[in-house]
């Protein structure tokens, strides 16, 4: 096998850390890395939303991955980072903030490698991870965005200010 067969089979992620959990998004989704930031307060809104980020004059519905998770809340930290997405959901397109504890880097994974979620435990729903990887002998645990923003949510993700 060549290099250059080798290197086709390799995806950039960006890590970042949960609690003690390490997740991964491919690095084609992520706009911009925040530090954290003032984020305006949306009344009524569901828990995961926060509220909206002020992106370069663009408002950006911001999500708390914890929450979204179904894990308790932390205080923020000096670590605390804002990614700013864009994605596709459904086949429209949608920019949003995620709130990380912290980002770790950005990593190379073999897809050859990748190992499928398992279907049983956990903390949070299987249909949010594509697959599990492995980088410096660590599982890193690659997020399937659609799944984890596609439902009923998308909609006020893409009108936040329709959740009050």
């Amino acid at each position: 096998m060549t290099l250059a067969a080798v290197s086709r089979d390799l995806t950039q992620y960006v890590t970042i850390g949960i609690g003690h959990e390490i997740f991964a998004i491919d690095v084609t989704s992520v706009r911009e890395i925040l530090d954290m930031q003032p984020i305006a307060r949306l009344p009524n809104a569901p828990l995961f939303l926060v509220g909206m980020t002020d992106v370069r004059g663009q408002g950006v519905p911001t999500v708390d991955l914890r929450v979204k998770l179904g894990l308790p809340t932390v205080p923020i930290t000096q670590d605390t980072r804002i990614l700013v997405l864009d994605i596709e959901i459904e086949g429209r397109p949608l920019t949003l903030g995620i709130i990380a504890d912290r980002v770790i880097e950005v990593t190379s994974l073999d897809e050859h490698a990748l190992e499928a979620p398992p279907q049983i435990g956990g903390r949070w729903r299987s249909s949010y991870i594509r697959a599990i990887g492995r980088s410096k002998g660590l599982f890193v645990i690659i997020f399937d965005l659609n799944q984890l923003f596609l439902n009923e949510e998308t909609a006020l993700l893409e009108h936040p200010e329709e959740a009050g």
